[in-house]
């Protein structure tokens, strides 16, 4: 009696198991809405309790090979800064006839309602289809009744005719992954090696098995090879501060494709390196046929360039010509969609017609200029050689051994300055000879904001003063990024933001419309509590506004390189004259602290003249990137600098002498 009711409740128990992790489609279970937070990660505003993907080779003997991938989703969203999760963006990619098709798409959102299990449908009407350029287009749903606490679970299908190109396995994402499972077959007649994200800290294995392949054809047996991953409790990839796109660090694996070996043909071969892929793309990507134009452009061009002789002055006037001639219509691609004549003319264009505009023009007026291909951030760095490692083009001019880089699709970017999605590691410049190689992205220069302050204690304790700031270079165009368009009023409370009990009055600006001039602004202010009274002393932060409050490198440990952007120097100066009646009784001491051989350098120096203080701080980092064995050094780096921002300069009230006094009770 007592073995069966073992028997039972081990039943039970294996049932209950069974119940909490059935992934069925449509088998949301109360307990997955009832929850509250991951248990394994409690910050999470979302996660994946289920991520499922099976891509396979469909044979149709009518219509040949099709390549499916088959989704699906079960995403648990805590609360609504989860809700981005319920909405989903799918690119189908577009290549002349062929096109891949996205179908099958079914999903429902669950609540828990007065206790019970409610469950809404994902319509049709809520799916939306849209054709983004001639080689992309998109679908786009939200899943319906999205609350603090929903399950959302959906599902589609992809077909594919573009045999030779997998989609990336993702194995990782920003938010827990509670199961995976992953199944890739692929038949003997294609070649593919897998790649593991290098940049990744997380490895899983992969089971690989040999099983027949099915053609419906009688007397034939083919091979194929099934991968299968099987994964459960992924972390979600940590965020950090100072990183170029978080993605990247994902743990992935890309598809390369080697060979393909049909029946009765010979083995063709896809492996290539760089050489071969920058070739093709000049080649068959229209780079060739559209440098070649030029009978659009000739006259305007000649009209422009009448007595500017000297080769920056051309580059200059003709990239400007471009920006202003031309739009970016934010579609990104290494490939003139458009096409550069129509994009002149019509004034719109995607990366590849503006800057494949600009390369043309640059050479019609006889300087070295030549595309260079990229992969924006976003799109990761290329690992192996293939097309799909890049998705955008910029420009190179040669100029007396020294190469210029050019994006005529930032309005914002001066000769030699890349947008931001552009300065990923490195790019590959294309000769029109067929030749090739590698160039960096990344700024050789530094660039410099420099700030100015001249301050005095009021009577009343109140400090008062004037600043001045200088920006150049990358410091100028992040400026005008960031603050172009916003008008006088919300740039003033913008500025005043953070500063304490601040006013601000005389804001003057210059040069932010010049673009590759340096930015000069300048505002009188009148700051309250900035300093501190007791007793006989007042304690004043000489920095001000401008100190570093806060360490933005938190972790005691990282695993991504630190992303600076690029190398820049911030420098503050402070003029300050102590009060009549008061003297110094202390002040910091100067400091230099230097890390890795100059990778980062600051300055804190303090001199005093009578009653006159000057105070020079600076923070230079020499470096576009930082590797990751270098965080805890730059996490020491910046506490020193928060640490020393932080000291104080004393001053105490001078006591009347007894002589004085004595003098004046005699009066």
């Amino acid at each position: 009696m007592r073995s069966k009711f073992y028997l039972l409740v081990a039943i039970l128990i294996i049932g209950s198991a069974m119940q909490a992790q059935n992934y069925k489609f449509g088998k949301v279970s109360e307990e997955e809405v009832a929850e509250t937070e991951d248990p394994s990660n409690k910050e999470a505003d979302a996660a994946y309790l289920y991520k499922k993907q099976f891509t396979y080779y469909d044979y149709n003997s009518n219509t040949g090979f099709s390549l499916v991938t088959k989704y699906r989703y079960r995403i648990k969203l805590y609360n609504e800064d989860g809700f981005d999760w319920g909405t989903v963006n799918l690119t189908r990619h577009i290549s002349g006839n062929d096109e891949e098709k996205i179908y099958a798409i079914k999903g429902y959102t669950y609540n828990l309602e007065n206790g019970k299990l409610v469950e809404e449908k994902l319509r049709k009407n809520e799916i939306f289809y849209e054709e983004t350029s001639k080689y992309r287009a998109t679908v786009k749903f939200t899943m319906p009744s999205l609350k603090a606490g929903s399950v959302v679970e959906f599902e589609y299908e992809k077909r594919s005719p573009f045999l030779t190109s997998l989609d990336e396995t993702e194995l990782q994402a920003r938010i827990p992954i509670k199961k995976l499972d992953v199944k890739i077959e692929i038949p003997e007649f294609f070649g593919f090696v897998a790649h593991y994200n290098q940049l990744s800290s997380l490895f899983f294995p992969i089971e690989q098995d040999q099983e027949q392949f099915n053609m419906n054809a009688q007397h034939t047996k083919f091979m194929q090879t099934v991968y299968e991953i099987s994964e459960e409790e992924i972390p979600a990839l940590k965020e950090e501060v100072y990183i170029d796109y978080l993605d990247n660090y994902a743990a992935r694996i890309k598809w390369e494709l080697q060979y393909t070996k049909f029946p009765d043909t010979p083995m063709e071969y896809f492996s290539h390196n760089w050489d071969d892929v920058a070739k093709s793309i000049y080649d068959e990507g229209g780079f060739a046929n559209e440098l070649r134009k030029s009978s659009f452009f000739k006259d305007d061009l000649e009209a422009l360039l009448q007595g500017v002789n000297q080769p920056q002055a051309k580059i200059a006037a003709i990239y400007n010509f471009v920006k202003s001639k031309v739009v970016w219509n934010d579609y990104i691609g290494f490939i003139a969609e458009n096409g550069i004549r129509k994009a002149y003319k019509e004034g719109s264009g995607n990366t590849g017609d503006i800057n494949l505009l600009l390369t043309a023009m640059l050479n019609y007026a006889g300087l070295n200029a030549d595309p260079v291909l990229v992969s924006t951030k976003s799109n990761g760095v290329p690992v192996f050689p293939t097309r799909s490692g890049f998705n955008y083009v910029i420009v190179s001019v040669a100029i007396d051994d020294q190469l210029i880089l050019l994006d005529a699709t930032d309005r914002n970017a001066a000769p030699g300055e890349l947008p931001e999605r552009a300065r990923n590691w490195q790019g590959r410049i294309i000769k029109d000879d067929g030749r090739s190689d590698w160039v960096s992205l990344l700024p050789n220069y530094r660039s410099i904001e420099r700030n100015f302050i001249n301050v005095q204690i009021t009577e009343d304790f109140k400090l008062k003063g004037k600043y001045t700031g200088m920006y150049n270079q990358l410091v100028a165009k992040r400026f005008r990024d960031d603050f172009v368009g916003v008008d006088a009023e919300s740039y003033k409370q913008l500025l005043q933001e953070d500063k304490g009990d601040i006013t601000i009055t005389n804001l003057k600006k210059e040069n932010v419309k010049k673009i590759g001039a340096d930015i000069k602004e300048s505002y009188q202010f009148e700051l309250n509590h900035g300093i501190e009274v007791i007793g006989d002393n007042i304690y004043l932060n000489p920095l001000l506004f401008l100190a570093e409050k806060e360490n933005p490198f938190k972790a005691d440990e990282r695993t991504y390189p630190v992303y600076m952007d690029f190398p820049v120097t911030y420098s503050t100066v402070v003029n300050f004259m102590v009060p009549e009646g008061y003297e110094l009784e202390s002040l910091p001491e100067n400091t230099i602290v230097n890390i890795n051989e100059n990778g980062a350098v600051f300055k804190f120096i303090i001199n005093s003249s009578a009653n006159f203080l000057r105070l020079e701080s600076s923070i230079d980092l020499n470096r576009s990137i930082y590797p990751a064995e270098d965080y805890v050094h730059l996490k020491n780096f910046f506490d020193e600098i928060v640490s020393k921002h932080s000291e104080a300069i004393v001053l105490s009230k001078i006591e009347e002498s007894d002589e004085s006094t004595e003098l004046t009770e005699g009066r």
